[in-house]
């Protein structure tokens, strides 16, 4: 009886994913990593769809506003800003793959804060500039409240949703 409950919990364990809470034992199981807003395993189908009706409704929602076509021919777009931004934006990225697949990955460590507050740092202020600089490039376009959406728009439901979806191998 031992030797079939110990293979259990061992099969169990192995399909647990790294988390908060991971970590701490509770009475002999570790706890699955689960989503604070719906309280469901990162890839459950329906967090999935959740993701993925939060990003339609971001696109829609910056089609609506003609943010696509007014970056591109506006006239008030401040393009070095932006170029800015995106350059930001695109470091940001690669932190995230460097921390997440390199150091989580391939070496096996636990990606948490106390382990790298230099990149967490980074990260913040990346994110910081990137904000920004999107919202000074766009300011004389769109102006103030329109700018504050586009980038809640962009910054939550696009981006935060894509990386909170896409899973890092």
């Amino acid at each position: 009886m031992d030797i079939e409950e110990a293979e259990l919990r061992q099969r169990l364990n192995r399909n647990t994913s790294i988390g908060p809470e991971a970590g701490s034992d509770s009475g002999g199981r570790r706890e699955l990593y689960t989503d604070a807003a719906l309280g469901l395993p990162p890839h459950h189908p329906i967090n999935i769809i959740y993701r993925l009706s939060v990003m339609s409704g971001s696109i829609y929602g910056l089609h609506e506003l003609d943010v696509f076509h007014q970056i591109i021919l506006g006239p008030n777009i401040d393009h070095t800003w932006f170029k800015v931004g995106l350059a930001a934006s695109v470091a940001i990225a690669a932190i995230k793959c460097y921390m997440e697949m390199f150091e989580g990955s391939m070496r096996k460590k636990k990606v948490v804060y106390d382990n790298y507050k230099m990149a967490t740092h980074s990260v913040i202020v990346l994110f910081l500039l990137a904000s920004f600089s999107f919202h000074n490039a766009l300011w004389d376009q769109f102006g103030g409240g329109k700018t504050f959406l586009i980038n809640i728009l962009f910054g939550f439901g696009i981006l935060l949703q894509f990386a909170l979806l896409v899973p890092t191998w």
